[in-house]
C-alpha cells in the first residue's frame, strides 16, 4: 500500500497515525511540510524505518524547506516523476 502525508509531523498525527497502520511492505511518501518528519533528528525518524520501509521525500518540497543536509539516511528523494510512478505502481493508496 502507498502512503502519501501532506502535514507536518509537528502540527498533526498524520505520520504517526499512518505508522501505526503501515506494514512492512508499506511505501510511504512524504510531501508538503510532511517532508519535516524525515529529518535525521525527527522524533518519528527510527519509526520510519522498522520493517526496512521504503521511505521517499518530494525532493521539490525538501529543497523549498532547505532541509537536504539533515535527511535521514536511508530516505530517498524523489521527483514528481517518481511520485507519479509511485501512484501507477501501487492500486491501494491512502493520503493523510
Amino acid at each position: 500500500m502507498l502512503h502519501i502525508i501532506k502535514s507536518s509531523p509537528y502540527a498533526t498525527h498524520a505520520l504517526s497515525h499512518c505508522l501505526a497502520y503501515a506494514t512492512p511492505d508499506s511505501v510511504i511518501v512524504l510531501i508538503n511540510d510532511a517532508v519535516l518528519g524525515a529529518l535525521a533528528d525527527s522524533p518519528l525518524g527510527a519509526a520510519l524505518f522498522t520493517d526496512n520501509r521504503s521511505v521517499y521525500v518530494l525532493e521539490e518540497d525538501v529543497m523549498a524547506r532547505g532541509v537536504q543536509a539533515h535527511l535521514h539516511p536511508q530516505v530517498k528523494q524523489i521527483d514528481m516523476q517518481g511520485l507519479v510512478q509511485l501512484t501507477e505502481d501501487h492500486v491501494t493508496q491512502m493520503t493523510w
